[in-house]
């Protein structure tokens, strides 16, 4: 058997999310039939990062076995032969068996988008985040000082999931750049606590509101308390954007 690695984008508005769930529409779901008909028997595959219904994806990672020996063009065709217009793989190249998509990534990147253009056209409206109040963006350095680093994040964690022996993650990198109508982020770490990253784009929209100090944000994460951000930005702005590996480009 050959292992394979998988880059897949996906609009996600009309997927529950990319995990495979009974009786609901999914990415991974989408992608287990498009396997299983090439296949014509069930493959398992398993993917590096989960995302929440509605979140899109323009470089997640999935894997799967096949004794089949196909040229990476070729599984490209044929597996995108079967899977739904919103959903494509980009990418199919085998890899080492030992590699496991979702412990060995290095880092994920997950990027936010945001319109606040008064007029926003309705395709925009389906891929941003839509917001219609004045923000201030000149301090938000010092907002991402705070959560550089190895932290506790419970504070900003949505329910805890099983595996989620602590609620520690560690955060890379978090930048943004703005122009007259949008401001995008990006925030880089090696994973996170299920809604995390939403829960601190609400944070810095709080804090960009003025309803929100430094010094909170610093208790927050100094003394985590679970809940203690409760504003949930939709996932409609939030994109998977990249995931890393040691020797495998994706």
């Amino acid at each position: 058997m050959n292992k394979y690695l998988a880059v897949l984008t996906y609009d996600g508005t009309d997927f529950k999310g990319s995990q495979k769930q009974t009786n609901s529409r999914t990415v991974q779901g989408s992608f287990e039939s498009a396997l299983m008909s090439i296949h014509k028997e069930f493959v398992s595959t398993e993917f590096a990062s989960r995302t929440d219904s509605g979140v899109h994806a323009t470089n997640q990672v999935a894997s799967f076995e096949s004794s089949k020996e196909l040229s990476s063009d070729l599984w490209i065709s044929s597996i995108n032969h079967y899977m739904p217009k919103d959903a494509k793989i980009l990418k199919c190249i085998r890899v080492d068996k030992n590699l496991n998509v979702r412990r060995d990534a290095l880092e994920r990147e997950y990027v936010y988008k945001i319109n606040f253009d008064r007029n926003i056209s309705p395709i925009e409206n389906r891929y941003y985040e839509h917001i219609d109040y004045h923000i201030k963006t000149e301090d938000l350095s010092k907002v991402y000082e705070l959560f550089v680093g190895v932290h506790d994040f419970l504070s900003f964690a949505g329910r805890l999931a099983p595996s989620d022996i602590s609620s520690k993650r560690e955060i890379k990198h978090i930048s943004h750049v703005k122009d007259e109508k949008s401001l995008e982020f990006s925030i880089i770490g090696k994973s996170f606590l299920y809604q995390q990253v939403r829960r601190m784009i609400g944070s810095f929209l709080l804090f960009m509101k003025g309803k929100m100090t430094i010094n909170q944000l610093s208790e927050m994460i100094d003394n985590p308390k679970k809940g203690a951000i409760n504003f949930l930005p939709s996932s409609k702005g939030l994109y998977l954007s990249n995931i890393k590996y040691d020797g495998v480009k994706i």
